[in-house]
């Protein structure tokens, strides 16, 4: 086995791995099945799957960005990440997330902060799911400050329940770990549904003195905003 100098050979190994199932493992799409070289789409599908849906404002969040629909192949991965522990996808993911980061222009937010696990499924997973697709694709020096925002009372999932019990399940389980006193924050998490966790999550930011929070989700349900 290779060593370099430092005796850290930890980064050759990744690329080796990289390397060898790139040649023997084809990525395929997850629509069309054609073959590509990252994320879950190929050029083609990713254009049809892209919403970039802006949302207007919830309660406390000022405004909201949907990436991809929640469906298909993207909502499949998404439930094995969360449910399942899946950890193979969370690097497909988090290279739709550059391809959305690209596509979505706005900028001028003092911190990006993402929606964080509460500890007990962050330690059983192994990972933060918003953290790990969005670190990539947002990690601007100085800018990305994902330990702003902590999670301090556990939740039940949100993934079943009613709007008015996801709003209640998330009450008063988020805490500021920073100064955020007159900041433009951006909030990154993996879905948007009814926006319950990131509109409580915009509360507390703002109620230890966050200027303004908008959203950025990897997917979203249009269907909830629909008159």
């Amino acid at each position: 086995m290779y060593f370099n100098k430092n005796g850290d050979n930890l980064n050759y190994i990744k690329e080796w791995w990289r390397a060898l199932v790139s040649v023997f493992f084809v990525q395929s799409c997850a629509v069309c099945n054609a073959e590509t070289e990252i994320g879950v789409f190929c050029p083609v599908c990713r254009r049809s799957e892209l919403l970039i849906e802006a949302m207007p404002g919830l309660l406390s969040l000022d405004g909201a960005v949907m990436g991809y629909k929640y469906s298909g192949a993207l909502k499949e991965m998404l439930h094995k990440l969360k449910f399942e522990g899946e950890s193979k996808f969370l690097q497909p993911l988090a290279e739709e997330a550059v391809f959305l980061a690209q596509a979505y222009s706005e900028s001028g937010f003092d911190m990006v902060v993402s929606i964080p696990t509460d500890a007990a499924r962050r330690r059983q997973r192994g990972f933060d799911i918003p953290e790990s697709i969005f670190a990539g694709a947002l990690a601007v020096k100085g800018v990305w400050q994902p330990q702003v925002l902590a999670r301090i009372k556990a939740t039940a999932p949100q993934y079943g329940l009613a709007p008015d019990k996801r709003r209640s399940n998330v009450r008063g389980c988020f805490k500021v770990q920073g100064d955020v006193r007159g900041a433009k924050i951006l909030l990154v998490d993996d879905i948007l549904t009814t926006g319950a966790t990131l509109d409580e999550a915009a509360k507390t930011l703002k109620q230890a003195g966050a200027k303004s929070v908008y959203a950025l989700t990897l997917c979203g349900s249009l269907e909830n905003f629909k008159d």
